[in-house]
């Protein structure tokens, strides 16, 4: 499920060493999620990490770019302009020891985590809801079957 080890980051070393991670996600990255509603893009990703009390890491992530996702009229690939963000707070330790429902949690004993599908969350819920081509632009043969009007009855 991990593209490349391209988001797989341990946030004690990211917020140390490079406070802002740029990082190209494109085809393989989706492919790898192992999921079916985009099936390819090209996506720049800006993570800033910061540390605070407690052992809390505030992950600031923003995309933007173009994925690829199927025409919901022709099914035929629609590319879709992408410009989103979020943050979350990831804490050190054992989810059984929060007290925060918006905290994300690392594995106990590491300060490694994968931001893969967190990443993949914001870029799919930054898509329309309706994603369409642009009027005429649907494969005609497609829509041929759809519009196809029934004969008449006597």
């Amino acid at each position: 499920m991990q593209s490349e080890n391209l988001l797989h980051i341990n946030l004690a070393h990211a917020d140390e060493a490079a406070k802002r991670l740029d990082i190209e996600l494109t085809d393989r990255f989706f492919a790898d999620l192992e999921q079916e509603e985009i099936s390819g893009g090209d996506v720049h990703a800006r993570i800033i990490v910061k540390a605070s009390a407690g052992n809390i890491y505030k992950v600031s992530i923003s995309v933007e770019g173009q994925v690829i996702v199927p025409c919901d009229r022709c099914l035929d690939p629609l590319t879709i302009d992408i410009d989103a963000s979020d943050t979350v707070n990831i804490k050190d330790g054992d989810e059984e020891d929060g007290d925060a429902a918006e905290m994300l949690y690392t594995i106990k004993g590491t300060s490694d985590f994968d931001l893969s599908w967190i990443v993949y969350e914001i870029i799919e819920t930054s898509l329309p809801i309706q994603r369409v081509h642009p009027d005429g632009e649907c494969n005609s043969e497609m829509l041929s079957y759809i519009t196809k009007e029934e004969p008449e009855q006597d």
